[in-house]
């Protein structure tokens, strides 16, 4: 018996000390610019089951431009974004799938900017971003030996054990490294990343009015698709969804990208084809984004001041779509107060 007890004991610290170690030598939060991102990730698993009504799921336009904090002061409504660079359909499908364990969420957002993203522009950033401060569960087994990802059995198991590949690191690990092992307090404004920097930007729609977009608008020549693998995945986030009595909706954040108006006719017949709801907010926006005042990098992500905005619309969004319960006066839902106590104090 003693034995056994000195195995067991063994195998449960040899257990812990991977976990630490495959945290710790994890490149993601290694630098400045993503050390926000495994401190969202595990906030996911600091909310109380059932508290989430929407989770929105995206690339890092989702954590820069959405603020749950600011619709729950709006309508009562709370949100999670659990967003991470370059997230693709892939990874926001297995996201809102580690979500709906615990939450009885009533709408998904999903961020369209990696729709038309080829399987093999998937950077191991963006796919480390998503896996690597996941629970380890039948979810994320499921995540890493996803066909379309077309691992190797060697990149599996680094998926599994980054500690095998990134072992090296001992002689570059920073306070990041350490900031991201941090797991007890939540650590992002429900996923949002409050930045209050502008950098100004250039708009490329050259003072287009609000909702002036034809239908009949010619498409430029781009060779724009939205690849196989996506549309999978998003059937698969669509079941996933009705299986939990959830809506899915497609989202457009405002961006610079030249090429939105082409996408935006694409993505509005992939929505009526797959029978979802679609908000651009390139073109369905209450104030528009102002590119010398709104962005904190000169146009690639916004700020606070663009987080506002698109909360303002987003709101209205919501409202005028679904009936989701306002929580503000419900003692269960007094930790959000708190919170956006220190956030409207921090804003």
């Amino acid at each position: 018996m003693k034995n056994y007890i000195k195995i067991a004991s063994f195998i449960t610290l040899l257990v812990v000390v991977i976990i630490f170690l495959n945290k710790l030598f994890s490149p993601i939060g290694t630098y400045e610019a993503s050390w926000f991102i495994p401190g969202a990730m595990q906030d996911m698993y600091k909310q109380q089951n059932n508290t989430i009504d929407i989770l929105y799921v995206g690339d890092s336009n989702v954590y820069a431009g959405i603020s749950p904090l600011e619709i729950y002061n709006n309508l009562g409504v709370t949100g999670l974004c659990v967003s991470t660079p370059r997230q693709d359909v892939i990874g926001s499908y297995y996201i809102a799938k580690e979500n709906f364990k615990n939450q009885d969420l009533k709408v998904v957002f999903i961020e369209t900017g990696e729709f038309f993203l080829k399987s093999d522009e998937i950077t191991e950033l963006g796919r480390r971003s998503e896996i690597d401060f996941l629970k380890f569960s039948k979810n994320k087994i499921d995540f890493i030996n996803d066909k379309d990802l077309n691992l190797s059995l060697n990149d599996k198991m680094t998926y599994f054990m980054p500690v095998l590949k990134y072992h090296t690191r001992y002689d570059q690990l920073t306070e990041f490294d350490i900031r991201k092992l941090h797991n007890k307090s939540e650590m992002s404004y429900k996923g949002y990343l409050l930045e209050k920097n502008v950098v100004k930007g250039k708009n490329y729609r050259r003072n287009r009015n609000n909702n002036q977009l034809e239908d009949n608008q010619e498409i430029h020549s781009t060779n724009l698709d939205i690849p196989e693998y996506v549309d999978k995945k998003i059937d698969d986030l669509k079941k996933l969804c009705d299986e939990n009595n959830a809506q899915l909706v497609f989202l457009s954040m405002p961006t610079t990208d030249e090429l939105m108006e082409e996408k935006y006719n694409i993505l509005k017949e992939y929505a009526i084809k797959k029978n979802v709801k679609y908000l651009n907010l390139n073109f369905e926006i209450m104030t528009p984004i102002d590119w010398e005042k709104d962005t904190q990098d000169g146009g690639d992500h916004l700020n606070i001041y663009g987080a506002q905005k698109v909360a303002e619309s987003i709101s209205k969004f919501i409202s005028d779509n679904f009936e989701i319960s306002n929580k503000k006066e419900d003692p269960k839902y007094s930790s959000w107060n708190e919170v956006l106590e220190g956030y409207n104090s921090n804003k």
